[in-house]
C-alpha cells in the first residue's frame, strides 16, 4: 500500500508538472502578454508548488538586475538583498548557505536561468522549515522550476526579438520612403544654356538625411540656385526638405528680393519644423545678361568661387533657417562675374568625411582640390571629386549624405 501511495504521488507530481508546462506553452502560442505569462508563472509557484517565499529577478540590458515578481516578502526584505554583488556570479543552481551572505537568509535556493550564455533571470526560493512535507525541494522540483522559468524567459526574448525585427522592418521601409522622397527632390537634368554649365551629384548614406540642391530657370535671363541641409536624418528630415524645396521653387518666382525670400522661408521652416529642426541654405540668383550673382548664405558652409586665379568663400547672409522666429539680420551680396567663373557648393558630409586614420577631409583640402581642377567642366569636376572622395576615405564608410553642385558661368 505504501508503494502504491508513493507511485500515485509521483504520478500526480509528474502530471501537475506536465499540465503546468502545457498551460504555459499554450499561453505562449496564444501570444499572451509578458504580464499574463508572469501571472501564470507566479500562480504555479505560489498555488501549485506552494512555495512560501520566492522572488524573481530579471536581467535587463542596460538596467542590470531588477526585481520582477515576489511572494511572501516585504519590500524591506527585497531591498535588503545584495543582488548586484552576488547574482551575476552564479551560473548553476545552488543552496544559499554556499554563498555565506546574510542578505539571502530568507531563501534556501538560487536558480539562475540562461539562454545560451546570456543570463535571463534568477529565481530565489525560500522553504517553510515548519512544513511537515519536507524541509528541502526535490532535485526534480528544482529542475522543473528552472525549465519552467527558462521557457517563459526565452519566450520573452523571442517577443523582444520579434519586436526588434518589426521595428527594423519599419525603419527599413521608412528609409526607403525617405530615399524615394529625397530622390524626387533632386533635379535629374539641368537647364541647357550657352551661358552656364551645371552638374551635381548626391552620395547617400545608409541613414537618409535632408541634403538638397537645385538649379532652375526663372525667366529668359535669370536662374535660381540653392543648396541646403536639414539638421538630423530620417523620414522627418526628408519630408521637411521636401516642403522646403516646394517653397523655394514657388517663392523664387514671386518674391523679388533674396532678403525677403530668406525671411519668408525662415517663417515657413518655423511653421513646419516647430523648433525641432533647422535648415542651412545657400540661395542665389544669377542674371545671365548682366553676369551678376546675388546670394544669401543662411548658415551654410561657404561655397567656393574661383575666377581666374582668385578664390573666395561666399559667407554673407544670415543664421540658419528655423533657428530663430525672426532673423535678426539678412545680408545679401552681389558679384559681377568674369567669363569662365566656377562656383562649387557642397554639404558638410563632404568636408567631414574621414579617412582610415580618422582625419577629416576639411575645407582646406576641398579648396585645394577645386583649385587644382578649376579648368574642368562641371561634369568632369564632379567625376573627379567622387573618385577623390573614394580614394581619401579608404575603408571608412560615408557617415553622412553628401550633396555637391558645380556651376561654370561662361
Amino acid at each position: 500500500m505504501a508503494n502504491d501511495s508513493t507511485n500515485s504521488s509521483v504520478r500526480s507530481s509528474r502530471d501537475f508538472k506536465l499540465n503546468a508546462l502545457l498551460e504555459v506553452t499554450k499561453a505562449i502560442n496564444s501570444n499572451f502578454s509578458k504580464e499574463q505569462l508572469l501571472k501564470i508563472y507566479e500562480s504555479i509557484l505560489k498555488n501549485q508548488l506552494r512555495l512560501p517565499r520566492f522572488a524573481v529577478f530579471t536581467v535587463r540590458p542596460g538596467r542590470g538586475i531588477v526585481q520582477e515578481i515576489s511572494s511572501g516578502l516585504t519590500s524591506e526584505d527585497l531591498q535588503a538583498i545584495n543582488i548586484h554583488d552576488y547574482l551575476s556570479k552564479i551560473s548553476d543552481p545552488l543552496e544559499v548557505y554556499e554563498l555565506g551572505e546574510s542578505s539571502f537568509d530568507w531563501f534556501d535556493y538560487i536558480i539562475p536561468v540562461f539562454h545560451k550564455s546570456q543570463p535571463l533571470a534568477y529565481v530565489l526560493i525560500g522553504i517553510n522549515k515548519a512544513n511537515s512535507h519536507s524541509n528541502l525541494l526535490e532535485k526534480e522540483d528544482l529542475s522543473f522550476i528552472q525549465a519552467l522559468t527558462n521557457i517563459i524567459y526565452v519566450a520573452f526574448e523571442n517577443k523582444n526579438l520579434a519586436k526588434e525585427k518589426i521595428q527594423q522592418e519599419r525603419l527599413r521601409k521608412e528609409l526607403e520612403l525617405a530615399s524615394e522622397v529625397q530622390n524626387m527632390l533632386l533635379p535629374h537634368a539641368f537647364p541647357q544654356s550657352h551661358d552656364i554649365l551645371v552638374d551635381a551629384f548626391y552620395k547617400s548614406h545608409t541613414e537618409v538625411g535632408g541634403d538638397y540642391y537645385d538649379f532652375f530657370q526663372l525667366n529668359q535671363d535669370e536662374y535660381a540656385l540653392c543648396i541646403a541641409d536639414v539638421s538630423g536624418k530620417g523620414v522627418s528630415a526628408a519630408l521637411l526638405m521636401s516642403n522646403f524645396q516646394a517653397n523655394v521653387r514657388a517663392l523664387f518666382h514671386y518674391i523679388p528680393t533674396l532678403e525677403e525670400l530668406t525671411r519668408v522661408l525662415n517663417r515657413k521652416v518655423i511653421e513646419n519644423a516647430k523648433g525641432e529642426r533647422f535648415i542651412t541654405a545657400f540661395l542665389a540668383k544669377y542674371h545671365a545678361r548682366h553676369r551678376t550673382l546675388t546670394y544669401v548664405n543662411a548658415g551654410h558652409l561657404p561655397p567656393i568661387l574661383i575666377s581666374g586665379n582668385h578664390q573666395i568663400l561666399l559667407r554673407e547672409g544670415s543664421v540658419g533657417l528655423g533657428m530663430l522666429d525672426e532673423l535678426p539680420f539678412v545680408k545679401t551680396r552681389e558679384l559681377v562675374f568674369e567669363p569662365d567663373t566656377l562656383l562649387v557648393c557642397y554639404t558638410d558630409g563632404l568636408t567631414e568625411l574621414q579617412d582610415d586614420n580618422n582625419n577629416f577631409l576639411g575645407l582646406d583640402m576641398l579648396r585645394e582640390m577645386i583649385s587644382d581642377n578649376r579648368m574642368l567642366n562641371p561634369d568632369q569636376l564632379t567625376t573627379h571629386v567622387l573618385l577623390a572622395l573614394e580614394k581619401f576615405k579608404g575603408n571608412q564608410p560615408y557617415k553622412d549624405d553628401i550633396a555637391f553642385l558645380a556651376c561654370r558661368f561662361l
